[in-house]
């Protein structure tokens, strides 16, 4: 019997499911407005995409803290206060529609949230599924995840469509619905015991069996988990905004929908291929959404976005299933915490791939910007193929899933 047949699903994964769900999902009901929030606010090019990419640094401040804050206090104590930070977050983004500062704000703490709830969520459904389920506990967590990213854009293109306060009712709406899911949580049961003594910030814990694989495959792959999709849901929507006639928050709510659900083929790819492999592949497959995005751009059309989304999407659901299920079967219980909120910490600071881009095309040009980081990538994925093949990783992972 392989990994999940018919096994019963653990009690409280379903609701830890949802509540992974709705934080990813407030962090994007504002990504389609960014060309609203630029007009509104007569923002640059920079300050634009830092409405997006401004919240890394409040994951990178909550992967700090809270792997190893939970791995002492439990999971419990640390992912449900975050639900309820992530409803204010979400309605001090209606006073930030006026205020520049204010919306940055919003947005570091939707960041704290997304860090704290992703990652030690994940660390939460590693242990509700237990030892063996690596690749489902995996799947689940990318899977809610990324359909919250990915339907956050669809609330805010329906509120826009129908002009009822887009700036506002979305937030409204978000926070109500993250409060439920913080009731529904209330009753997750927590398996592993608080271990008061611990670690207050995260350290670098790999196993000594798994650290050439960690350094030269699964950390060149990692850097990319996020920069991909990044430029899906922020950067092609608004360079291309000009010529969507019109449509701006469509097709940004397009782009940033199919960027989220493209990371659903994960788990066809995983159990096909096993983890190991999927972290070429998904390099590869990001790699040919920098393309048709570029294509996009050189074209002056936003149609190519769309099919660049969903290679974008693919890529970063791919490489982020791929990385925690061989992380499941590095960790110990003590430490599994700590090494899920670093592989975090290494993939968030790819959101800050549409600033990097739009820096480079300040002394140069887009053009030039997109062939930079689209070079970097491809090199990736001759670094990750490389370490692969050379170190003849098994793909137990093809097994269980």
């Amino acid at each position: 019997m392989t990994e999940g047949d018919e096994a019963p699903r653990p009690p409280g994964v379903a609701v830890l499911a949802l509540a992974i769900f709705m934080v990813a999902f407030g962090t994007n009901v504002s990504t389609p407005f960014l060309v609203l929030y630029r007009d509104r606010l007569d923002l640059g090019p920079s300050a634009t995409q830092a409405i997006f990419s401004v919240y890394v640094v409040g994951i990178i401040a909550a992967l700090l803290v809270s792997g190893p804050l939970s791995d002492r206090i439990g999971r419990r104590a640390v992912v449900l206060p975050c639900l309820g930070i992530s409803a204010a977050a979400s309605l001090l983004m209606i006073f930030g529609r006026d205020g520049y500062i204010v919306l940055l704000l919003a947005r570091v703490l939707l960041g704290v949230v997304s860090g704290a709830v992703l990652s030690v969520g994940s660390a939460w459904l590693l242990e509700l599924y237990g030892t063996g389920r690596q690749a489902t506990a995996a799947l689940t967590a990318t899977i809610a995840s990324y359909a919250g990213f990915g339907l956050g854009p669809v609330m805010s293109a329906v509120f826009h469509r129908l002009d009822i306060a887009p700036l506002v009712a979305p937030f409204i709406a978000h926070a109500g619905l993250v409060l439920v899911a913080l009731v529904a949580a209330l009753g997750i049961p927590d398996p592993r015991p608080a271990t008061p003594g611990g670690l207050w910030l995260v350290r670098l814990r790999v196993p000594p069996r798994a650290k050439r694989i960690f350094w030269t495959a699964i950390v060149p792959a990692t850097i990319w988990t996020f920069a991909f999709p990044s430029t899906g849901f922020s950067l092609f929507p608004v360079l291309l905004s000009d010529f969507a006639k019109g449509n701006t928050v469509l097709v940004g709510a397009l782009s940033g929908t199919i960027t989220a659900f493209g990371g659903l083929v994960a788990r066809p790819l995983i159990g096909r291929l096993g983890a190991s492999r999927s972290l070429v592949t998904g390099v590869v497959i990001g790699v040919t959404g920098y393309l048709l995005g570029s294509i996009a751009f050189a074209t002056e059309t936003w149609y190519p976005i769309l099919p660049a989304a969903a290679c974008l999407g693919a890529a970063s659901g791919t490489l982020s299933a791929s990385a925690l299920t061989l992380l499941g079967g590095f960790a110990d219980d003590a430490s599994r915490g700590s090494l899920t909120s670093t592989m975090y910490l290494i993939a968030y600071p790819g959101m800050m791939m549409p600033i990097i881009v739009t820096s480079i095309a300040s002394v140069s040009s887009i053009s030039i910007a997109l062939v930079v980081i689209t070079s970097l990538a491809v090199l990736a994925a001759g670094i990750v193929g490389r370490s692969v093949a050379g170190l003849g990783v098994a793909n137990p992972s093809a097994r269980e899933a």
